[in-house]
């Protein structure tokens, strides 16, 4: 399932906020509160995309939001298809891909999905340590998946079948 085709279910697209990628200001807004504001680290585990509303980051909730619906659905596909599941369990790198995972996020995905160390294994060192800004791209789905909230509704979804 690749992100250009998947379809948003009560996602408001008049707001130009929906799909806006993330900007460098977005990311390096959210990574100083994650570092300096300890209430907000503990509203963001609790919810991100409240949590980045009410800290004024309308941007970084509605990417908040679009990224925890896609890798909700990415987890409902790998509980769902076996076909998926062996794939991403013979080259986690390049199922998670074509999925539309960057590289460098691959590693966090697969924890969240909760898959085997046999599977994690499978992951290129330099590709599980190759994010350089870790808000922005891909560091953006790793900051969400910090996230007790986050991290329990896809794991919830991988369990469904």
């Amino acid at each position: 399932m690749l992100r250009a085709k998947r379809i948003f279910v009560g996602v408001d697209f008049t707001d130009p906020r929906v799909l806006e990628p993330l900007t460098e200001r977005d990311a390096t807004q959210l990574q100083r509160a994650l570092e300096s504001d300890a209430e907000f680290r503990s509203s963001f585990d609790a919810d991100p995309v409240p949590a980045a509303r009410a800290a004024g980051m309308p941007g970084v909730a509605a990417a908040l939001e679009r990224e925890l619906r896609e890798l909700v659905a990415l987890a409902e596909r790998v509980a769902a298809d076996d076909a998926y599941r062996t794939a991403l369990q013979t080259d986690p790198v390049e199922t998670l891909g074509a999925a539309g995972v960057d590289p460098a996020a691959v590693e966090s995905v697969l924890e969240a999905l909760g898959v085997s160390d046999d599977v994690l294994a499978k992951v290129p060192e330099v590709v599980a340590h190759g994010q350089q800004n870790p808000l922005h791209g891909a560091g953006l789905l790793i900051a969400l998946l910090t996230s007790s909230a986050a991290l329990e509704s896809v794991r919830s979804a991988a369990r469904r079948a």
